[in-house]
């Protein structure tokens, strides 16, 4: 993981200047220097590959505006896992989440904007690094360069794809751009859905197999499949065609390459799950020091943790940190789980120094018998308000704390957690496939199914088979449940819901809807509209918004 972030700091020099402000339609960066200054050795593509990685993560200044500015990863957490029944965000009045929490966003909305322009200005990186990287760009170098040179510019066709794969999830129209298309400012092409998922399968399988078995932190053969499973799961919500046959391949494919389910979930999401190698495909590096920032999993840990919990850094470790006062989970997630499930990582109390029990006593705390290191008092399991941060259960999924159990880096200022963000992981892979074989997939067969969605369940068991399921429970509806209990907090929740058609209608959870019992809300929130900046630059975006009631 360490070995990542050295080029991180050139990168951004390199691409200081090089990316234009995006809220036009020029979505690409400048190249009167870029070209003849930046591309000039196999060194400075790696220097641009790795600001391109480290764009999904920190914040960039070019996506203007404070909400926009939250970087990528956490734009793209919020709707996902935030408008669900997974996570309520309290930080309502600092971040305008309410609409998220609520599912009730419009085109002017600054999160709605935010997750756009993050999605084009990686579009725009990658298209820059592509386009300077083609055979007769690079026909100069040596052998050994050139090699370098098309796995960076494999790498970028990866992030290009994962990011349109993002467009493909939010928007029923979107524009498309490559690196064959003008530099400057122009009307981009609008693909529909159906346009740009053919785009995507075919782009991904033309260059899947040529992608490094092996590279932590970075694109890889099984990471292009993972992908292109993942869009195969979803393409008939995309495109009215289902492709389960599709993604079953896809995921042996995956399978192929030799990974192995990790024993201990709890530790594919501390601070050294850089050593989960054996089942994380892919990941999102992050480093307290080198890559130090308020988002990505500094955001997710440090926003984990809620005031009233004596020495937190114990649980989170995410060191004087304080609390942040914004992520709990809903009781929605909680009731998934059953007794012995060790995925159930919440935390149902509050806790203050025993020393200072007497005044705490007052309040409603409570002593444990035996225990003369906390007081405890007990949270109410339902979400009073958005804006209640002293209900809800906590949620310790993910930490900063390393194997051994120590703080891993300092999250105050000029710091950050070293947690990485899994993307892709086996387990995802095994329960896509059982999933694609319940709807009728061919290429692999119940007995299969069921065997791996046990692997899953026997380590959430921890080891322990108690919790194994019979081929009668392997149904659509308990794939749904499963997929929160393996998943909630991975960018996946909103998603999956769509898929399963409980996202807008007929499944209710606590605050869905500005209302604490839950209620349907209109079908359109199933997309996000396109920001209301683009429209008057773009008619047929308007048109795109207005089909869809926005």
């Amino acid at each position: 993981m360490k070995r990542i972030f050295h080029t991180i700091a050139l990168s951004a020099l390199l691409l200081t200047g090089a990316v234009s402000c995006v809220g036009d339609l020029d979505q690409y960066p400048h190249t009167d220097t870029t070209s003849k200054d930046v591309y000039t050795s196999a060194d400075n593509y790696q220097a641009v590959l790795s600001g391109i990685y480290a764009a999904m993560i920190q914040r960039i200044s070019s996506v203007s505006s404070e909400t926009r500015s939250q970087n990528y990863l956490r734009v793209l957490w919020m709707f996902q896992d935030c408008s669900t029944d997974a996570l309520d965000d309290v930080w309502l009045a600092g971040e305008s989440l309410t609409d998220i929490n609520n599912l009730s966003w419009s085109a002017g909305d600054p999160w709605v904007s935010a997750m756009y322009y993050h999605i084009y200005n990686i579009v725009a990186m990658c298209n820059e690094l592509i386009r300077n990287a083609s055979d007769d760009r690079i026909a100069g170098y040596s052998e050994a360069d050139r090699t370098r040179i098309v796995t960076c510019r494999n790498e970028a066709r990866f992030l290009r794809a994962w990011a349109y794969s993002h467009a493909l999830d939010f928007y029923a129209k979107m524009s498309f751009i490559t690196e064959k298309d003008p530099v400057g400012s122009y009307i981009p092409t609008i693909y529909d859905r159906r346009q740009m998922f053919d785009y995507l399968t075919g782009e991904l399988r033309s260059f899947a197999d040529e992608l490094p078995t092996t590279n932590y932190g970075h694109a890889n053969r099984g990471a292009a499949w993972a992908l292109l499973a993942r869009l195969y799961l979803n393409g008939e919500v995309y495109t009215g065609q289902s492709y389960w046959t599709e993604c079953i391949a896809a995921c042996h494919e995956v399978m192929k390459e030799g990974y192995s389910l990790e024993s201990d979930y709890a530790k594919l999401f501390n601070a050294d799950n850089h050593l989960r190698t054996n089942e994380i495909i892919f990941a999102l590096a992050c480093d307290g020091t080198h890559t130090t920032t308020w988002d990505a999993t500094t955001f997710i840990t440090c926003g984990s943790v809620l005031q009233n919990f004596a020495d937190y850094e114990k649980v989170y470790g995410t060191k004087d940190s304080g609390a942040w006062d914004c992520l709990r989970a809903r009781p929605d997630l909680v009731d998934r789980f059953e007794s012995g499930d060790k995925r159930a990582l919440f935390i149902s109390h509050d806790r203050q120094p025993y020393a200072d029990r007497e005044s705490y006593l007052a309040e409603g705390y409570y002593e444990k018998a035996g225990d003369t290191e906390y007081v405890y008092r007990d949270r109410e399991k339902d979400i009073a308000s958005h804006d209640n941060v002293e209900t809800g259960w906590r949620v310790c999924k993910w930490t900063n704390l390393t194997d051994g159990g120590e703080s891993a880096s300092l999250c105050s200022d000029g710091g950050g957690a070293n947690t990485d963000f899994p993307v892709f992981r086996l387990a995802d892979v095994y329960l896509m496939l059982a999933e694609a074989v319940v709807r009728g997939g061919e290429g692999a067969t119940r007995p299969e199914a069921l065997r791996l969605v046990n692997q899953v369940r026997t380590r959430a068991y921890g080891g322990s088979q108690t919790g194994n399921i019979a081929d009668a429970d392997l149904t659509l509806d308990f794939l749904c449940d499963e997929r929160l209990r393996e998943f909630y907090m991975e960018c996946q929740r909103r998603t999956d819901l769509i898929r399963f058609g409980r996202y807008t209608s007929g499944y209710q959870w606590q605050w869905k809807g500005g209302v604490q019992e839950g209620c349907d809300v209109d079908p359109k929130y199933a997309y996000l509209p396109i920001p209301e900046a683009e429209l008057s630059a773009n008619p047929e975006l308007q048109t795109a918004n207005a089909e869809l009631g926005y």
